[in-house]
């Protein structure tokens, strides 16, 4: 199991990209993806190879929508030792303090 951390930013479309982040999220709802939208980036749960399909069916979504350049910054935290969910690395700080 990995976590990937992905984000788009289109270039050239204004101060705001919230609804190129919203279709984004609808796209990965319509996929059945495991998913947690933070303030930077979007984080979503699965298999390497799973995550990977799944990029590549989300990657246009926001060319579809009108953006014509779009910088990605995408983190795979591929685990293999245990088994990794969303929100693990958070409650195992606060376990610590």
């Amino acid at each position: 199991m990995a976590l990937m951390q992905l984000t788009m930013i289109p270039l050239g479309e204004g101060v705001s990209v919230g609804k190129y982040v919203a279709e984004i999220q609808t796209r990965l709802q319509e996929e059945g993806a495991t998913f947690q939208l933070t303030d930077m980036a979007t984080l979503i749960e699965g298999d390497v190879p799973d995550l990977l399909q799944l990029l590549a069916k989300i990657y246009e979504t926001p060319f579809e929508h009108g953006a014509i350049r779009v910088v990605s910054n995408i983190t795979i935290d591929d685990r293999r030792d245990k088994t990794i969910h969303i929100g693990d690395k958070i409650e195992a700080v606060k376990k610590r303090s």
